[in-house]
């Protein structure tokens, strides 16, 4: 019987090609749309995620504080060499601590003249940052010891500068007027979510930056924690230092902030899975609709189907075989567009990544979420159409037309 049930709904699904292939359709864009949104949003988040840790994981940076004139009532202080020391000689949970200072600079060889980000930093910059060198390597303590005139150049510039030729031994004129060797460039890491290169960049030492170009006082202090989960308690460590060596209490406004990227990390983080949500949110209603489709259509095929109906009554067939009968129509539908969904939903998960240069994010428990979706929105709907036929009276049934 059962087998004899799933054949005539297959004939009727194959009689009408044309309802059929419509209903279809409806079901099977609206799980494509639910797939593909949810892949849209994780890729999106994944690229995001990527883009922050790309800026430094795991790492705290004490920083000026914005406007500290107006919010505290003791003379403001840089940060300075002496906030460094204290660091390093006070904490206990901090494993690198480094300073760096930058402007904005023009970087000169021969014609060719290239605006870019200047920083004055120490050797344990490029590991903190994660970021490994193309070529040569990074200058050491020697060279910083001595101010050293080298300098370590990021990918855009780098390209710029030398187009084709070695970089590494080149002299390129810092600030147009104070010549460095060349001894590393730094691979690549793209750009940022905002659009800014993150390869735009120029490393020289703190100390020949000081020499050469001087400073008030660092604009930020990067710390690093000993431990992986240690980043809460080198936190407040590294604020109590440094509220010490500025004079304030705990409880008084400083002129600081320790902050760290993994909080903008967490925001990013939550709102991408909130528009996620919202995405996968809106494709549902698609499913929703279409499971309206299958009813509608079944209802049309009620109607058309009344003196069928009223002909397998009055041979016996009783209501619970005409209403499964119907469901089962109503489930082959589903089925088929629930399939279909499924493929052009991840087949378009593939290529929208693809050429936004996203991570592939087709979420496994997204297609099967939205597959069992699809068909129970499918047979639900169904019922309606299904229960309205086997409660037709055999009677009424023969005599329609």
């Amino acid at each position: 019987m059962r087998s004899e049930t799933l054949r005539m709904a297959l004939q009727v699904v194959v009689r009408s090609p044309g309802r059929s292939t419509l209903t279809v359709l409806g079901l099977a864009i609206g799980v494509a749309a639910f797939i593909a949104m949810v892949a849209f949003g994780q890729g999106a988040r994944r690229a995001v995620l990527l883009q922050f840790e790309a800026l430094g994981a795991n790492m705290l940076r004490v920083r000026p504080r914005a406007a500290a004139h107006d919010i505290v009532s003791k003379p403001v202080h840089n940060l300075s060499a002496s906030d460094v020391n204290a660091l390093r000689r006070d904490a206990t949970t901090l494993r690198v601590v480094v300073p760096h200072v930058r402007r904005a600079a023009d970087l000169v060889r021969g014609n060719v003249r290239v605006r870019s980000t200047l920083m004055g930093t120490e050797p344990e910059y490029a590991p903190l940052h994660d970021w490994a060198a193309a070529q040569g390597g990074m200058f050491d303590a020697r060279d910083v010891q001595e101010a050293s005139k080298v300098c370590v150049l990021g990918a855009s510039p780098a390209k710029k500068l030398f187009g084709d030729e070695e970089p590494l031994g080149g002299t390129v004129l810092i600030a147009g007027r104070i010549p460095c060797r060349v001894i590393g460039v730094l691979q690549t890491k793209g750009r940022a979510m905002s659009g800014s290169d993150l390869d735009d960049i120029a490393l020289i030492p703190i100390t020949t930056y000081k020499q050469l170009l001087g400073y008030d006082g660092y604009a930020y202090i990067e710390l690093s924690p000993a431990q992986q989960g240690w980043l809460e308690p080198a936190r407040k460590e590294a604020e109590s230092i440094v509220r010490r060596m500025h004079g304030y209490t705990p409880d008084e406004p400083a002129d600081f902030d320790v902050v760290s990227p993994d909080d903008v990390t967490r925001a990013a983080d939550q709102t991408a899975q909130i528009l996620t949500g919202l995405l996968a949110g809106i494709a549902a209603v698609s499913l929703l609709v279409g499971g309206i489709g299958i009813m509608n259509i079944q209802l049309v095929a009620v109607a058309e189907r009344t003196h069928e109906i009223g002909i397998r009554s009055a041979i016996g067939a009783a209501p619970a075989q005409i209403l499964k009968q119907f469901l089962v129509e109503s489930g082959v539908l589903a089925t088929v567009g629930t399939l279909l969904g499924v493929i052009a939903g991840v087949l378009s998960a593939y290529v929208v990544a693809r050429i936004m240069g996203w991570p592939q994010a087709v979420s496994l428990g997204a297609v099967v979420l939205s597959g069992l979706f699809g068909i129970s929105v499918g047979v639900i709907f169904g019922y309606i159409p299904a229960l309205r036929a086997a409660r037709l009276d055999p009677i009424v049934a023969l005599r329609r037309e």
